[in-house]
């Protein structure tokens, strides 16, 4: 089963206009509502791409319960604690018509202990062994900015594929904890190796090959419209998609990871797994909103998706 865990959900407002500029009136051209939170976003795309899961997380109030409806009219599995009280937060994302985007993001309801020990009691009463569970997104609103190695920890003994997306120093401590798959970005691969790594291909070979120690079975390096390189137990490989006319990039990581994931639980190569992957992602750079993707346009970018063998 495909599990994903939002400790931060949002309400993502996609706010369009034709630029944005410091100082001044900015006139708004339109107003799109979504739900936000990068692992909600794993969860719908998931099931867009026709994997049925699991979306846990902790939400509040009215945008709260919007929250968990976005997420059961997309047919996902919801399982969020909510509470009463304060309102989960909101998103303002702006898209200029350049296709340039600017989110500004509210720090969201502050988490207590006893509020991270009712999830993880509740995960580990509907989990099984070898399910796999993705670990994505913001949790500056925990008490603990290592939460995620607290949530890999306490359940290492059910042999989860746990899947991270995160940055900074809550990735470098992730790592420690031998997740099954991690998703940096080149900046947030610099951070784990302690220097500029540049987008050359071999220079991100030397720098996947210096996090070995760490046991991690799948590195997905992304770089952003080049595409990705990954190291998995298959070999390396380079994934670059097809030119496509770029609306919003905002999204199109966790669809991405989306794609990874839906790949490895089906069972499918690391070369299809990739194509499936860039192809769905570069459907969400077409699309005006946060989170979705078109499935069919998906598809039809799948053959123009160049995928080789690094080594």
């Amino acid at each position: 089963m495909i599990n994903t865990l939002t400790l931060n959900p949002a309400i993502d407002k996609v706010i369009y206009l034709d630029s944005l500029r410091k100082n001044l009136t900015n006139r708004i051209e339109g107003i799109a509502e979504v739900i936000g939170g990068k692992g909600t976003h794993v969860s719908i795309n998931l099931k867009l791409l026709g994997l049925g899961n699991r979306a846990f997380g902790i939400c509040h109030g009215e945008s709260g319960t919007r929250i968990m409806r976005y997420l059961m009219e997309h047919g996902v599995d919801v399982e969020f604690i909510h509470k009463a009280g304060a309102l989960s937060r909101t998103n303002y994302l702006f898209v200029e018509r350049t296709n340039d985007c600017t989110i500004v993001a509210e720090k969201g309801v502050p988490l207590s202990e006893e509020d991270l020990a009712g999830i993880i009691g509740f995960m580990q009463g509907k989990m099984g062994q070898g399910d796999f569970l993705v670990l994505s997104g913001d949790a500056g609103n925990c008490p603990d900015p290592f939460v995620y190695n607290g949530i890999m920890n306490r359940f290492r003994e059910m042999n989860l594929r746990v899947f991270i997306d995160t940055s900074g120093p809550a990735l470098a401590k992730c790592i420690e904890s031998a997740p099954f798959l991690i998703k940096p970005n080149l900046n947030e691969l610099s951070f784990l190796c302690g220097r500029e790594v540049a987008s050359e291909d071999n220079a991100v070979r030397r720098a996947l090959d210096s996090l070995d120690r760490y046991g991690i079975e799948i590195i997905a390096v992304s770089l952003g419209k080049d595409g990705s390189i990954v190291k998995c137990p298959q070999g390396l490989f380079k994934a670059v998609p097809p030119p496509v006319k770029v609306r919003n990039t905002i999204g199109c990581g966790d669809c991405y990871l989306a794609g990874l994931v839906y790949g490895i639980s089906e069972g499918k190569s690391m070369e299809e797994t990739l194509r499936i992957a860039t192809a769905a992602s570069a459907a969400t750079a077409e699309s005006a909103l946060s989170v979705g993707f078109d499935t069919e346009r998906a598809k039809a970018l799948e053959a123009d998706c160049l995928v080789r063998r690094l080594g």
